[in-house]
């Protein structure tokens, strides 16, 4: 079953269609054009070459979205943006397994609960509403106060959506029902329109639907139970807490200029949270001591980052390229283009840090810019080659 995330989406990449026809090509190492591109003319390389001819989708240029695209019938109800969910409750009840499963409890604080209300029952469920309650003290006992829809989960393939889409359906029928999407994510699209938003989780090895997540009021219920979470007025969130994952195969060990022995780690904005999946990149202490700052450096924004949604970190290279004496960093990223019926298409990204006198880095943004337009940025042997060929003074 598919557990849903409690971040809200934002329009995250911006995908523009050369034909009115969902067509759609296979995803091929060469890098051939995708049927959905990002565009981005000053930032990115993309070879001149022709897609392939389309394969397994055929449809009529979809229509545009309304709200009641993002309307779902359950048991003769309809369930929109304004469902009452007390008078679900009254009803159809609680759903059998409520209590056994901590009352559907998702997160909370002293003023509100987030919660699951499945049906028909929690061990099996085929519909899943999530709910924002605000927590009131009836008598001794803490009770749901003021309700709303947050979204609504579908688990079980015999429900649609208001266009026909089920779970098991291909990537292929996806396009051809809704066309280009609003996001990517590295396994779902989004598709949005007046705050509401359709994700589309699809399992990467069947390339099937596996989950469809309606976001009703997810923007509205992030607010209020952020705003609760912090009673200063001014209060900030632990920097510990910072949304960004590990990429453990591209983190490393080793000793730098300035810094003798440190971890460089590699991570990615989790995409859980309302941003473009970015690169982030850090310095830490390396020893298992219990230190109060592990983090000593925090590198200035990848460039790859630059309007563009990372898919994964996919190379990093410790040498000196101009011949300073000082360790240089060249990472190479995968970004997402777009999406055909087999999932996503990427395209490589890559950025230099060059280390300065004080031991801290820079980037030359032209120069990351030549190295991407000029199409050397497949490999750390392209990018090495051709920065070494420059003449390059850091101070």
């Amino acid at each position: 079953m598919y557990k849903p995330s409690y971040g809200y989406f934002i329009i995250l990449i911006f995908l523009t269609l050369g034909v009115t026809a969902c067509s759609s090509s296979s995803i091929h190492d060469s890098g051939e054009t995708a049927t959905a591109k990002v565009k981005q003319e000053d930032t990115g390389y993309y070879p001149d070459k022709k897609a392939d001819k389309a394969k397994n989708v055929v449809c009529d240029d979809p229509k545009p979205l309304s709200d009641e695209d993002f309307e779902i019938s359950y048991r003769s109800h309809k369930i929109d943006k304004k469902t009452d969910i007390k008078e679900l409750i009254r009803n159809w009840g609680y759903g059998e397994g409520y209590d056994n499963f901590n009352r559907g409890y998702i997160s909370g604080n002293g003023t509100y609960r987030r919660w699951n209300l499945y049906y028909p029952n929690y061990e099996d469920p085929e519909i899943d509403f999530v709910v924002l309650s605000k927590i009131e003290l009836e008598g001794e006992e803490l009770v749901d106060g003021e309700s709303y829809l947050v979204a609504v989960s579908l688990e079980n393939p015999k429900f649609k959506t208001k266009r026909g889409l089920k779970i098991g359906d291909t990537l292929g029928k996806v396009l051809q029902l809704y066309g280009q999407p609003s996001t990517i994510t590295n396994r779902s699209l989004v598709y949005s329109e007046n705050g509401l938003h359709l994700d589309i989780y699809w399992d990467t090895k069947t390339e099937k639907v596996d989950n469809i997540f309606i976001e009703y009021n997810m923007e509205k219920s992030v607010e209020q139970q952020r705003s609760a979470d912090y009673v200063e007025e001014d209060a900030q969130p632990d920097p510990d807490l910072e949304p960004y994952t590990i990429q453990k195969e591209q983190s490393f060990t080793t000793t730098l200029n300035g810094w003798g022995d440190v971890k460089f780690i590699s991570t990615l904005k989790d995409e859980e949270t309302n941003d473009l999946i970015h690169a982030k990149f850090f310095l830490e202490v390396n020893n298992d001591k219990n230190v109060e700052n592990k983090i000593l450096y925090e590198f200035p924004e990848f460039y790859g980052n630059n309007g563009k949604m990372i898919d994964r970190i996919k190379a990093v290279s410790f040498k000196d390229l101009n011949q300073d004496g000082r360790t240089d960093i060249v990472i190479i990223a995968d970004y997402i283009t777009g999406v055909n019926a087999h999932g996503i298409e990427t395209l490589p990204v890559a950025g230099v840090y060059f280390q300065k006198k004080d031991n801290t880095y820079t980037t030359l943004p032209e120069l990351d810019k030549s190295i991407n337009q000029t199409g050397h940025n497949r490999t750390l042997q392209n990018v090495i080659q051709y920065v070494s060929k420059q003449r390059i003074n850091v101070q």
